[in-house]
C-alpha cells in the first residue's frame, strides 16, 4: 500500500520550537528609513545654517572675486565712502565707458558701482589707503581692511592685511603688538 509523504520538521527533538515571525521592523527597514530622513534633511536645511562666517571670510571672497574680474580685463577698485571721520562703507566700483549726454559721439570713462556676489555690508569699515585698485596682471594695492562694530574702537576691530599679490591674511592682535 502506498504511503503518503507528509511534511515533518527535521528536528523532532522535544524542546525545539519553530521560529515564527514577530511583529516589528527589521534592522534593514529601520536603516532605510533613517537614510531617507537624512537625505530629506540635507535637502531642506540651508547650506549656511551651520557655518560660522566671519568678516575675514567675507572680505576674502570679495578680494577673490575682484581679482578674478581684474584678471578678466576689468579695472576694479574698493573705495571707502566716508560719512564719518574714521569709518564708512565700502563701495565696489568698475571703470566703465559712458556716453556723454551733450556729445553723443564722445564717450568718457567713469567709475560706476558694481554688483558682486559677496558684499561688504555695513558702515563700520576702514580701508588704509582709502582706495584699493586691482590690476589686470593679478596684483593689487597693498592695504589694511578693518571692520569694527559701532560700539568698538576702530583700532580694536577685526583687521585683514592685503598683500600686493592679492593674498589676504588676518592680523593677530596681541598686547605687545607694536
Amino acid at each position: 500500500m502506498p504511503t503518503s509523504q507528509t511534511a515533518t520538521p527535521h528536528n523532532n527533538r522535544p524542546g525545539i520550537r519553530f521560529r515564527t515571525a514577530k511583529p516589528g521592523f527589521t534592522m534593514i527597514e529601520l536603516m532605510i528609513v533613517v537614510a531617507i530622513m537624512a537625505m530629506t534633511a540635507a535637502m531642506v536645511l540651508p547650506k549656511g545654517m551651520f557655518s560660522f562666517d566671519t568678516t575675514f571670510h567675507s572680505v576674502q571672497r570679495v578680494i577673490t572675486e575682484l581679482s578674478e574680474l581684474a584678471l578678466d580685463g576689468f579695472s576694479v577698485r574698493l573705495r571707502m565712502d566716508t560719512d564719518k571721520l574714521d569709518r564708512g562703507r565700502v563701495v565696489i566700483e568698475a571703470l566703465t565707458k559712458t556716453q556723454d549726454k551733450f556729445y553723443p559721439d564722445k564717450s568718457t570713462l567713469s567709475w560706476q558701482p558694481v554688483e558682486t556676489r559677496e558684499r561688504l555690508s555695513g558702515e563700520d569699515w576702514r580701508l588704509e589707503p582709502e582706495i584699493i585698485y586691482f590690476y589686470s596682471n593679478g596684483t593689487c594695492t597693498p592695504a589694511r581692511i578693518i571692520r569694527a562694530d559701532r560700539d568698538t574702537n576702530i583700532e580694536k576691530g577685526e583687521t585683514s592685511l592685503l598683500t600686493v599679490t592679492g593674498f589676504l591674511f588676518q592680523e593677530k592682535k596681541t598686547e605687545n603688538f607694536y
